[in-house]
């Protein structure tokens, strides 16, 4: 089965959607019967060819690359032109059988091309920001691009989402689409728990792009409103974005800045130690699918601490940790005082949230994407 996939970042560039593709490879490369090529950007100002696996080979095609962990307009631009006469000229070579999209935008575009001209059926793993109206940051260029991403779904054979509530925020844009829910996953033996010195300090953790809609700024004045209480806890925001400096300036205004620490990017290879010497893992966003993150560190046996967005509801109970409304930073503080006080439940909490995140194993769901493409290809 010969699969031509679009997807503008790959490790170590991008975020989220760029890591499921990257975890899901390291299961696909077990599956003789798949051969995958990936059309994707590359970091520097050269084409590069990377032989994944004996069955995955990537092609990455220099956009201009100014950061690795966002895409500016102009380089999704610059990605969708040259992923287009790429995926075209490879397709005479290999005759695909399907093209796999990750993100509606902008890997759609060069689906589009192959099935027009050359009748190549696609599939459309939906990326939060791919629904209009998911984030307000978006609002101006949605109104340009929604035609086009509601053209691409109607014309993909299948749209996979990663939650129900993604599944849902899509079928209210068209109830007739066909939609497949497939969860991310996670690596549950290189992300596992590790025992803990014993510390009095309570350490939490927040991996996540340094960026509004993922809601710091509550999580920063959630610990400054207990240490008016005489409650000092530690965060450690690990991540990059274009809110970091004001990040930083805040915790000084909320006389913290000696208990918020920015690690900055951390490499995947590494990030798990940074879940390890934590206490707990809080995730304020305003927006969520299903967070990688947040499957990390629950495979690490760390309770956790969400928004109720997106896909919490199939990852996080009373059992394993704790939900509140995105922006409401009382009800933060409130949870993070509970758990002050009551630091012995810490333990249970962790051990349910390890045990719910192995039934997310990535080799479980790279099963169910083969399923699909077996279906897809008979």
């Amino acid at each position: 089965m010969k699969i031509l996939m679009f997807n503008n970042e790959f490790p170590p560039l991008g975020g989220g959607t760029g890591t499921v593709n990257f975890e899901l490879f390291n299961s696909f490369k077990n599956f003789p019967e798949l051969k995958i090529d990936l059309i994707t950007s590359a970091a520097g100002k050269k084409k590069e060819t990377e032989q994944f696996s004996e069955n995955i080979k990537i092609y990455k095609y220099p956009v201009g690359k100014k950061n690795i962990h966002h895409a500016s307009n102009l380089e999704l631009i610059k990605y969708t032109f040259k992923a287009s006469f790429a995926g075209f000229k490879l397709h005479k070579k290999e005759h695909y059988d399907f093209v796999f999209v990750w993100a509606s935008v902008p890997a759609s575009f060069p689906a589009l091309i192959l099935k027009i001209f050359k009748k190549i059926p696609f599939l459309i793993r939906i990326s939060g920001p791919d629904i209009p109206g998911y984030e307000k940051r978006y609002n101006t260029v949605y109104k340009i691009i929604s035609p086009f991403i509601k053209f691409a779904w109607k014309k993909a054979e299948i749209i996979i989402t990663k939650c129900k509530a993604e599944k849902e925020l899509v079928l209210g844009i068209n109830p007739k689409l066909k939609i497949k829910t497939i969860f991310n996953g996670v690596d549950t033996e290189k992300f596992c728990f590790e025992k803990k010195t014993d510390n009095q300090k309570l350490t939490l953790v927040c991996s996540a792009r340094l960026i509004k809609h993922k809601g710091q700024y509550i999580l920063i004045e959630a610990i400054s409103n207990l240490k008016k209480q005489g409650i000092v806890l530690y965060a450690n925001l690990v991540g990059e974005g274009d809110e970091k400096d004001a990040y930083i300036k805040y915790a000084k205004e909320k006389d913290v800045p000696e208990q918020i620490f920015f690690s900055g990017y951390v490499p995947r290879e590494i990030i798990v130690k940074e879940y390890q010497k934590a206490d707990l893992f809080v995730l304020p966003s305003y927006n969520e699918c299903m967070s990688n993150a947040l499957l990390e560190a629950m495979a690490c046996g760390l309770p956790v601490i969400v928004t109720d967005v997106g896909g919490t509801e199939e990852l996080v109970d009373k059992k394993n940790g704790f939900i509140f409304k995105p922006g409401d930073v009382n009800a933060l503080t409130d949870i993070l005082m509970n758990i002050h006080q009551n630091k012995e439940k810490n333990n249970i909490l962790g051990q349910n949230s390890r045990k719910k995140a192995e039934t997310f194993n990535w080799n479980h769901i790279a099963n169910e994407y083969l399923k699909l493409f077996n279906d897809l290809n008979h």
